[in-house]
């Protein structure tokens, strides 16, 4: 069975603008209308021909696809290069051929994040909006100490002294992602929305609105955006 490489007609080291180009090139030539009057038998080998160009630009040309389907190349390479060599029959634990299809290891994978997003959809929603309210409730404490701090003959119980004015809410700004969302840091900085199960920076619990005051647990980390926003980051 012809690689997704083979098919498309690159190398495995071609970059993303070759596998492109061979696509658009694949696509013309076996698309649908250039059909015409050929022969039903012919029509259909340029369908199937057409199915399996759009398949292997599906997975060649996105990264993550890629870096999988090349893994996947390489494992099966591997078992097979064990399976001749061997001098008799090995006695090892069998590998299920499926790990090596692509596709049955998207399907699995897509069920996964079902499985995670349903299990843990209620948790992932309230532990960042918990982090920010006890961020907001640590910025309040700390400057009503420092308030009280700085008059120290003023009597508690007189209430706010004239021409005090009641501070408004808290406006949070935009980040360009929804709260919980796993994401990855691109150039800017700005954040990029990700799966949770696939590659990922970190989740987003919340933003700081005091630089110099460090994110509440669970954030490990966090990254200032470009427009001066201060995101934290959980593991």
């Amino acid at each position: 069975m012809a690689t997704h490489y083979e098919t498309l007609g690159v190398a495995r080291t071609a970059t993303a603008d070759e596998i492109r180009r061979a696509y658009h090139a694949q696509a013309r030539r076996y698309h649908p209308d250039r059909a015409g009057d050929r022969p039903a038998g012919e029509a259909r080998r340029a369908e199937d021909a057409m199915r399996r160009v759009n398949e292997a630009w599906r997975v060649l040309g996105d990264d993550r696809r890629r870096r999988e389907y090349d893994l996947g190349l390489q494992a099966r390479a591997g078992v097979a290069s064990g399976a001749t060599s061997s001098a008799g029959p090995t006695t090892g634990p069998r590998i299920d051929p499926r790990l090596f299809d692509p596709e049955y290891l998207a399907a699995r994978r897509e069920a996964q994040y079902e499985h995670i997003d349903r299990g843990h959809a209620a948790v992932l929603r309230t532990l960042p909006w918990l982090a920010v309210l006890g961020f907001l409730a640590a910025i309040v404490i700390f400057t009503a100490y420092q308030g009280g701090a700085g008059s120290d003959e003023a009597d508690p119980a007189a209430g706010p002294a004239s021409g005090e004015v009641a501070q408004e809410p808290v406006e949070l700004p935009a980040i360009g992602v929804d709260a919980n969302s796993c994401v990855r840091v691109l150039s800017g900085p700005t954040l990029q929305e990700v799966p949770c199960g696939g590659v990922r920076d970190g989740v987003v619990v919340g933003i700081k609105l005091d630089p110099q005051v460090p994110c509440p647990p669970p954030a490990d980390s966090d990254v200032t955006l470009r427009n001066g926003v201060v995101v934290c980051l959980a593991p």
